[in-house]
């Protein structure tokens, strides 16, 4: 059941070691920059070898330069929308519609049976841990909203796992019912038919009595260790890629797009200011748009503004580039 990791080279180890030795009389930060610059690439491949773990059983998932080459050389310098290629050795390694990766080997992190899964109740450490206590709300006076949207931001970035259709809005008998009600009914959409019903306990005040959560959709059994330790295919790329702006297909990015030949994003001007378009739902026009806010408004509409920026200065610096 061990899935396979990324093991460094003879080279690497030694390198990893020797800059282990240095760190103990001066940390990677205070180097010269260029040998701090190192130091912190070779960090990152012991990282990456104890800290990363393959959600596949097999490495093969991955796949590899024989059976998919790079046909289009422009993906050794630019991005591929989907994140393919950006590991030049295992192309698939990360894109969107791959699982996402663990930190804990898989045979650490097998499927919890439904006693372990509701013991304790999540509804009880989310009142006890969570709930605003007598006395009011408690101000974190060393952060403000900007830094839950930057978080947020990021993570859009990396993840977005497939999850059951469900709205308690679709249907009438989502307010009275049960939850195997809603399933039941022909109106509702779902991708998997495991919806969890969280116990609620007594007293507790939760509107009526009941609190369904979509589950997150495990992806198709590949090998028997699959049942135990089931994979989660990630819809984004799990690269830090920027593909809450971009996208992550070619066919989202290329509709971001303008057709102006400097490569900029859409936006919807009127006098000094500028915004994200919309769709025809009101949806904005961007990477990634779920879970949206002001917050999501403010950073996507500064991104889409520094990238046209860049797209100015590069084609006032080399006029003959195409976007």
């Amino acid at each position: 059941m061990e899935s396979p990791s990324f093991q460094p080279t003879l080279l690497e180890r030694i390198f990893i070691n020797l800059f282990h030795f240095i760190n103990l009389f001066v940390p990677w930060h205070k180097l010269p920059g260029f040998i701090g610059a190192f130091n912190v690439d070779f960090l990152r491949i012991e990282l990456r070898a104890n800290n990363l773990y393959d959600g596949y059983a097999s490495g093969a998932e991955q796949g590899n330069t024989i059976e998919e080459p790079m046909k289009d050389p422009r993906f050794l310098n630019a991005r591929n929308s989907d994140g393919k290629f950006n590991s030049l050795e295992l192309p698939r390694m990360a894109c969107s519609g791959m699982r996402f990766g663990r930190n804990f080997p898989r045979k650490y992190t097998q499927k919890p049976t439904g006693e372990e899964l509701w013991s304790p109740n999540p509804r009880l450490i989310s009142e006890v841990f969570m709930a605003r206590k007598p006395g009011g709300f408690i101000p974190a006076t060393t952060l403000n909203l900007l830094a839950a949207a930057w978080i947020q931001f990021q993570i859009h970035d990396w993840f977005q796992h497939e999850s059951v259709s469900f709205s308690m809005s679709s249907c009438g008998s989502c307010m009275t019912g049960r939850v195997e009600a809603v399933i039941d009914s022909a109106d509702i959409g779902y991708q998997s038919d495991e919806v969890y019903d969280i116990p609620i306990p007594p007293g507790d005040p939760w509107p009526n009595g009941y609190m369904p959560l979509p589950r997150t959709k495990p992806d198709v059994t590949l090998d028997q260790s699959d049942i135990k330790c089931p994979g989660y295919k990630n819809n984004n790329t799990a690269w830090w890629d920027g593909s809450q702006i971009y996208g992550s297909s070619e066919a989202v990015t290329q509709s971001l797009r303008t057709t102006d030949p400097d490569g900029k994003l859409l936006l919807t001007e009127g006098g000094r200011e500028a915004f994200l378009p919309r769709d025809s739902d009101g949806n904005p026009k961007t990477g990634f748009n779920s879970n949206w806010w002001i917050g999501m408004e403010m950073l996507h509409t500064l991104f889409a503004l520094e990238h046209n920026a860049i797209c100015d200065m590069l084609r006032k610096a080399y006029p003959d580039w195409t976007g």
